[in-house]
C-alpha cells in the first residue's frame, strides 16, 4: 500500500480508502481484490481474471496501455509489463512531482506473446524481484524456443506425446503460439488454458489449438500431436470422460513431460525447459539502474538479496519481506 497525505492507493491489494492498482490476473495478485472499492486496471486484466474465475465487487476503472488517468490529485500512467495479457506496470505522479512506478511482475525480454516491458525515469522505485538472485540468469529465448521445439520434434519421432505443463495464464499461450508456428498440433489439456486463449484471441492473437472435446482430438491423437497443460491430472481425468478409460490410459503411459517455468533453470535438460514471464537476475539490475530512483523497494522473495545486490550498484534499496 502506498499512503499519500489521506490517500491510499493499493498494490494488487485492497485498501479502505482509495483505488487499488491492478498489474494481471495471476492467483497471487488477486487474492483480496474482492475487497476492493475501485480497482483500476486494464480490460485485458479484467477479462483474463474473469476467464480465471475471477470477480470484482467493486468499481472497475478501465484504462489502456500508455493512458494516463487523473485520480484526485495524483497522474497514474498505465504502462506494459510485458508478463501477460494486460500486465501492467503503473507510474504514479503525485502533486508534489514525486514519480512512483510500480511494476508488478514484469518481463524486459519480447515473446511471440507479449512485448517487453521498458523502464521509465522515477524517484521511487516498487520492483517485483521474485528472480533477484544471481543464481537466476536464464539462457535466451531464442535458444529455449529452440528446445522445446526440438524436444517435441523427438519425442514424437519416438511414438510418444509431449506434454508441456504451463500456467494457464500467459505460459501456456506462449507454449501454444511456439509450437502451432513451428507446424505441431496442438491439443490443450485444460478448460482454464481454453477460456483464456479465448480471451487472448478476443484481444487480436491468433492462438491455434484443439480443445480435448474438439471433435478432432482423437484423430491428432492417433497420428501425433503435442499437449499444453496446466494440470496433468485433470487432464487425464478429461480425456477419460470424453473418449474412455482405455484411450485415456494409452495416451498417458506414451506421455512425456515437460516443465515450462523459470524455476527450472537447475533442470534444464531434465525435463525443465527454463521458459519464464519474470525478468532475470541481471535484467533487474540493469532495469533499476535505468529507473535511476532514489529509492527502490523490493519485494517477494528474493528481495533482501535484489536490495542488497542494488545497494552495491549505488541504488539505495530495501527489502520488502
Amino acid at each position: 500500500m502506498l499512503e499519500y497525505g489521506d490517500m491510499q492507493i493499493g498494490l494488487d491489494t485492497s485498501v479502505p480508502w482509495g483505488p487499488t492498482l491492478l498489474s494481471h490476473s495471476h492467483a497471487d495478485h488477486t487474492r483480496s481484490i474482492h475487497h476492493a472499492r475501485e480497482i483500476i486496471a486494464t480490460k485485458g486484466t479484467i477479462d483474463t481474471l474473469s476467464a480465471r474465475g475471477g470477480r470484482v465487487n467493486g468499481k472497475v476503472t478501465l484504462a489502456d496501455t500508455g493512458s494516463t488517468i487523473f485520480y484526485d490529485d495524483i497522474l497514474i500512467t498505465v504502462l506494459n509489463a510485458g508478463h501477460v495479457l494486460g500486465s501492467s506496470m503503473f507510474l504514479i505522479e503525485l502533486a508534489d512531482n514525486q514519480r512512483v512506478l510500480y511494476t508488478g511482475d514484469f518481463n524486459t525480454v519480447d515473446s511471440l506473446v507479449h512485448a517487453r516491458a521498458t523502464p521509465i525515469e522515477a524517484d521511487v522505485l516498487i520492483m517485483d524481484s521474485t528472480y533477484g538472485s544471481p543464481d537466476w540468469v536464464f539462457p535466451s529465448r531464442e535458444r529455449v524456443y529452440g528446445d522445446i521445439i526440438k524436444t517435441a520434434q523427438k519425442c514424437l519421432d519416438e511414438g510418444k506425446f509431449p506434454r508441456f505443463h504451463a500456467y494457464s495464464l500467459g505460459k501456456a499461450q506462449e507454449a501454444i503460439a511456439l509450437l502451432h508456428n513451428e507446424g505441431f498440433d496442438v491439443v490443450t489439456g485444460n478448460k482454464s488454458i481454453d477460456r483464456v486463449s479465448h480471451v487472448y484471441n478476443r484481444h487480436g492473437l491468433n492462438l491455434v489449438y484443439n480443445p480435448l472435446d474438439s471433435r478432432t482430438t482423437r484423430q491428432l491423437f492417433e497420428r501425433g500431436c503435442v499437449v499444453v497443460s496446466s494440470s496433468n491430472r485433470h487432464t487425464f481425468y478429461n480425456l477419460s470422460r470424453l473418449m474412455g478409460p482405455r484411450f485415456a490410459r494409452h495416451i498417458e503411459d506414451l506421455s512425456v513431460d515437460y516443465n515450462l517455468s523459470g524455476w527450472t533453470l537447475s533442470q534444464y535438460g531434465n525435463g525443465g525447459l527454463p521458459l519464464s514471464a519474470h525478468t532475470d537476475y541481471p535484467g533487474l539490475i540493469d532495469f533499476a539502474k535505468k529507473v535511476n530512483p532514489v529509492i527502490t523497494y523490493c519485494f517477494t522473495e528474493n528481495g533482501h538479496v535484489l536490495a542488497e545486490a542494488l545497494s552495491q550498484e549505488g541504488i539505495v534499496a530495501v527489502p520488502l519481506e
